[in-house]
């Protein structure tokens, strides 16, 4: 073991190295979190640019409401940002109602694909099921415009499914890459750096595709889907060039980095890709308590990036600049956070401090009592309180990193031969959660009152708690028994073999003569 935590200590084989191979796989995963979140989030925001609604029944969150109260309207005026509508030559007429199945069917798609996300992997690889589905987005992103204005709002619907399960495929191959490519120490950090990804894309679909709806020299609203498929090109060139499964399989490999991570010190599997073990994923409690984490963590995740603009302008009455600049606040807190827990499970675990285990369900907690109490603390926040709304919405999101170093790493440590299985299981349960997260809330949020909104985050704060506790009891991040069915057949069959040499030579003693 000492051995081992020398080669850490290398700088030729450190993570930070420039010569690092793992440290590029990580900037990409990076990268196509980014690239591919503009492809899926970019229509939120044109959608403002690009359609004018024949009908205003009810309030929506993107035809947001004035207000007739007496709840001063918030401006942040000391930013000299003038507030400007933004137009197009070609608004498309639609109905409200169109939105209602365009936003969420992008999730649906991805909650068919993770069905078959396991079995992609095992026959194409996790590097190539995350290429072709990179591929569908581009494709899906540039034909947007056009079948948009052509083809009508269920066409775009269908267009939307194809995505997402193009984008569904990105986590699962995700958590396989860093399982196959990153010792335990550094997973967590590893993570993080790639869910960067998911903040940076929130934070410039928000800011960047505004502006790009209202620069008419290059079209008005298309031009945010054409330069965002301009980059997924460019993403998917360089995934191809550099990302392979696994070190086993990178020619250009530093000795240094190579021996790290071929050694026993990476605790990931071999080579080869067992079939997937459901009988026991699916009776095993650490698996059930990563997915109910999931689940939680990607319902409160779709209801902040998709409904905390609509609850700042219905409660708070934000101004459009106001609304935009506070309603990313939150993202980029989360971005500084999960530095924090990144570094502080990895160094913990270096240190020994704690266990895997401890430090997992530490960061876990962490994340879900944290983001429970926020929610509590959002619920009384009515007009008069709208500061410390904004102060609670930006640390429930920083205690949402907490997750990383938690249930995420805990994917790709607790059975390395089964992540893509795990994973595919534990993202089906993130998707159903993406999923229900803006209907329920459309359901129940229909006027914007604060009592409403009470309801709400009443009920994400309780799921929040409730997964923790089950996590606390019976997450892990230590390696299964049922991890490697190969290993264990090896195992036997070694076992069989002694004893039939030992049977051998104790007759060979038996018949020789004194």
């Amino acid at each position: 073991m000492g051995e081992e935590m020398e080669s850490f200590r290398s700088p030729l084989s450190s993570l930070w190295s420039l010569r690092s191979y793992r440290l590029r796989i990580a900037l990409l995963l990076a990268l196509a979190l980014t690239i591919e979140g503009l492809m899926r989030s970019n229509l939120n925001m044109a959608y403002v640019c690009m359609v004018e609604e024949v009908d205003t029944n009810r309030p929506s969150s993107l035809l947001l409401p004035t207000r007739d109260d007496d709840c001063p309207l918030l401006t942040l005026s000391a930013m000299n940002i003038s507030e400007r509508r933004m137009h197009s030559k070609d608004l498309l007429k639609w109905k409200s109602s169109d939105r209602a199945y365009l936003f969420p069917i992008f999730y649906v798609g991805g909650l068919v694909v993770t069905f078959v996300t396991e079995y992609l992997d095992r026959k194409l690889g996790a590097s190539r099921t995350v290429l072709y589905g990179a591929a569908l987005n581009v494709a899906g992103t540039v034909a947007s415009p056009w079948v948009a204005a052509n083809l009508g709002p269920i066409a775009l619907t269908v267009v939307r499914f194809i995505m997402g399960a193009g984008q569904g495929v990105l986590w699962p191959g995700m958590s396989v890459l860093v399982a196959r490519w990153f010792p335990v120490v550094e997973k967590s950090t590893a993570l993080a750096i790639a869910t960067t990804g998911n903040q940076l894309s929130v934070i410039f679909s928000m800011i960047v595709t505004a502006e790009l709806c209202q620069i008419e020299s290059l079209g008005g609203w298309p031009a945010a889907f054409y330069i965002y498929g301009v980059l997924g090109i460019l993403l998917c060139l360089l995934w191809w060039t550099v990302v392979v499964d696994s070190p086993e399989e990178c020619p250009s490999l530093s000795p240094a980095e190579r021996n790290l991570l071929i050694g026993p010190a990476t605790m990931r599997p071999n080579g080869k890709k067992p079939k997937p073990r459901w009988s026991v994923i699916l009776s095993s409690p650490v698996v059930w308590s990563i997915s109910l984490s999931a689940f939680c963590h990607n319902f409160v995740v779709v209801a902040f990036s998709s409904y905390l603009p609509f609850y700042y302008k219905t409660v708070h009455n934000m101004s459009l600049t106001s609304n935009g600049l506070l309603s990313t606040l939150p993202f980029v807190v989360q971005f500084a956070s999960k530095v924090f827990f990144a570094g502080f499970a990895d160094s913990a675990k270096q240190r020994k401090s704690f266990t895997v285990t401890t430090i997992t369900k530490i960061c876990n907690s962490s994340a879900s009592f944290g983001i429970a109490l926020s929610l509590l603390l959002i619920s009384f926040c009515d007009c008069s309180s709208r500061w410390t709304a904004v102060v609670a919405a930006s640390t429930a999101m920083a205690f949402i990193s907490g997750y990383v170093p938690g249930y995420n790493t805990s994917v790709v440590c607790v059975a390395p031969s089964q992540t893509a299985a795990i994973s595919s299981f534990s993202r089906l349960w993130a998707q159903i959660g993406m999923s229900l997260s803006p209907a329920l809330i459309g359901l129940v949020v229909t006027t914007g009152r604060v009592e409403e909104w009470r309801g709400i985050f009443f009920g994400m704060s309780a799921l929040c708690m409730v997964t923790g506790v089950f996590f606390q009891i019976c997450g892990s991040a230590s390696i299964q028994p049922w991890n490697d069915v190969t290993s264990t057949e090896t195992k036997e069959k070694l076992l069989v073999d002694s004893s039939a040499s030992s049977e051998k030579d104790q007759t060979k003693n038996e018949i020789t003569p004194p």
